[in-house]
């Protein structure tokens, strides 16, 4: 096991290196950018999980928006897959997701590409006709903590968008395992007190874990090369192989976008949206990504969409007694987020925001006790 930790390390530092080779070209300041045709897909929703990337989908996808009458844009694509995560699957060498491998064609037909049935020897020219005809759109939460789908995606596509939903990592902890739970039947006989206890105790056995979450929280907020080799460290051990503890690492914002943020993110073309202002204020919030994905305002059909009440999710999650955190273990794990989440919450959104990422929302509940709220929302 050990050796095969150590050939992970080995292969992810000679990838990072060449991609932090290229990285310093991505930074500059933030402005509206336009949707490039030959993107692969033209827009990625990377997370979080229960955080409104269902519904953001639909709000996009949606019959009603997306063939309107006067629809100026070309057309997402009808019954794509909402999350075909390819780029993060195991085992995936980044050139087989490369234009005329088995991998990419594969992945035109999960994105319902026009070119996905075409053949190497037509793929050329169907992308620069037909492919030019219809956007796509790959919404998949589990890419937001991977080490290696900025990477895989800068050498797909370089010029795509990017969308990152934020929800309160506690209350997130307590949806999702009830998704897990009423929907996929996960954890039946596990409480989520149970899971957070064992979460704990396998971070206290492993030294490496252990060192490297400290290691980040010591990261200042603009290091960020000190925040991806130490998340690098974080994800290749085996407590990311476990669905059981990525329930809850999946919510350490700040060092899950360091990559994102170093190898591809690029001015105008990400936004990261507080999943709270989400839900309560759609409307307001939909007109950001509308004037980010295409730089117009809303159309009366998106904005008729964004105000109907209703709210797609793959399931509605009822807040049931036995499903939620008793308060001594709520406690703790708020007392974890707080030193790896909140407490450099708003110096990581200072520093996307001045490297041209778009920001929306965080400034209401419950991200007000962070440290710097004030600050950045008075700037």
């Amino acid at each position: 096991m050990e050796r095969k930790l150590q050939w992970r390390r080995a292969f992810l530092a000679t990838l990072f290196a060449t991609a932090i080779a290229f990285a310093s070209a991505l930074k500059g300041n933030g402005e509206f950018k336009p949707n490039q045709p030959g993107a692969l897909p033209t827009i990625l929703i990377i997370g979080t999980a229960k955080g409104g990337t269902t519904d953001l989908f639909k709000q996009l996808t949606d019959e009603s928006v997306n063939k309107a009458p006067g629809r100026v844009e070309p057309p997402f694509p009808v019954d794509s897959a909402k999350e075909p995560a390819m780029l993060g699957r195991g085992g995936v060498i980044g050139s087989w997701l490369l234009p005329q491998r088995a991998l990419y064609f594969e992945y035109l037909q999960q994105l319902n590409h026009p070119c996905s049935n075409t053949t190497t020897e037509t793929l050329r020219e169907c992308l620069a006709t037909r492919g030019l005809q219809q956007l796509t759109l790959d919404a998949t939460p589990d890419y937001s903590f991977s080490v290696m789908a900025p990477i895989y995606l800068r050498l797909l596509s370089p010029l795509s968008k990017v969308v990152m939903m934020m929800r309160e990592p506690v209350e997130r902890v307590e949806v999702l395992y009830r998704h897990y739970v009423l929907t996929k039947g996960q954890w039946l006989d596990h409480t989520v007190d149970t899971l957070a206890s064992n979460f704990f105790l396998a971070i206290s056995k492993d030294p490496v874990v252990s060192t490297a979450l400290e290691r980040l929280a010591d990261c200042p907020p603009t290091d960020l090369l000190c925040l991806v080799n130490n998340w690098r460290d974080l994800w290749v051990r085996p407590i990311m192989d476990s669905m059981d503890y990525v329930l809850f690492i999946s919510g350490l914002y700040n060092y899950m976008m360091a990559p994102w943020r170093y190898h591809y993110f690029q001015p105008g073309r990400a936004m990261v949206i507080d999943s709270q202002a989400y839900y309560e204020r759609r409307v307001e919030v939909m007109e950001e990504v509308i004037r980010f994905m295409y730089g117009r305002p809303m159309s009366a059909e998106e904005r008729t969409l964004a105000a109907s009440e209703v709210v797609w999710r793959k399931v509605g999650m009822p807040s049931l007694p036995g499903l939620k955190l008793s308060p001594p273990v709520k406690d703790q794990l708020t007392e974890f987020y707080d030193k790896h989440v909140m407490k450099g919450f708003y110096g990581m959104l200072a520093g996307m925001r001045a490297e041209g990422v778009w920001v929306v929302g965080f400034d209401q509940e419950p991200w007000n006790n962070c440290p710097g709220f004030a600050e950045f929302n008075n700037s």
